[in-house]
């Protein structure tokens, strides 16, 4: 299970997740690996995936495919083509291999970025998610989305975010957070990912 979340003020958008997943062998045991989640869409934007594995391949499919095609910029037409792009792939994998066992049916991605043309300050945040193999939806957010939920990070980011907190308190938050929840949770764990988007660009940081 990931644990990830995405947030942003005037200052810029934080992103950070965990890198632990779950596979079963022989015997249905189960055990844990590291596998990257964040990556980056382009100069200013970036994708986040989580929930069931085949996720981080959607994830690594999608790149090459906008990697392919010219103009594809705009965050809103990255999350117009990504939906439908997933979609079709997760659809085509349940075929495949059949429905998650239970427990794992989730899958989510957190699409975020940055362009001087939106309204101020200039960023956006979209989730596309599944709760139990269904097809993929535009699911709404605001100037924050912590997935799976947590009610008390979500209000902690919700007063920093109205005090507009510096990058570093945000990236700071993030990693307390992180760090509790893989001290409460085996499926959460460590190495963390962190990134931000400012006017600049899109940047991977040490928290």
């Amino acid at each position: 299970m990931t644990q990830a979340l995405a947030a942003f003020d005037d200052h810029g958008l934080v992103l950070a997740t965990d890198s632990r997943a779950t596979r079963f062998t022989d015997g249905a045991h189960r055990e844990f690996f590291s596998v990257d989640k964040l990556f980056p869409l382009g100069e200013a934007a970036a994708i986040l995936s989580g929930g069931a594995g085949v996720s981080v391949l959607l994830t690594q499919a999608l790149r090459r495919a906008i990697g392919q095609r010219r103009g594809l910029d705009d965050l809103e037409d990255i999350a117009e083509f990504a939906l439908e792009f997933l979609s079709r792939g997760y659809a085509q994998y349940l075929r495949q291999h059949g429905p998650e066992p239970e427990g794992f049916r989730r899958i989510y991605f957190i699409l975020a970025g940055y362009l001087n043309h939106y309204p101020p300050p200039g960023y956006k945040i979209f989730l596309l998610g599944s709760e139990e193999n269904e097809p993929l939806k535009v699911m709404p957010v605001t100037n924050l989305v912590v997935m799976p939920r947590n009610l008390g990070m979500e209000m902690r980011l919700v007063k920093a975010l109205g005090a507009n907190a510096p990058l570093a308190e945000l990236l700071a938050m993030s990693k307390e957070f992180l760090e509790k929840q893989a001290a409460a949770k085996e499926e959460v764990g460590p190495p963390y990912a962190y990134a931000t988007i400012t006017p600049a660009g899109y940047r991977l940081v040490d928290a």
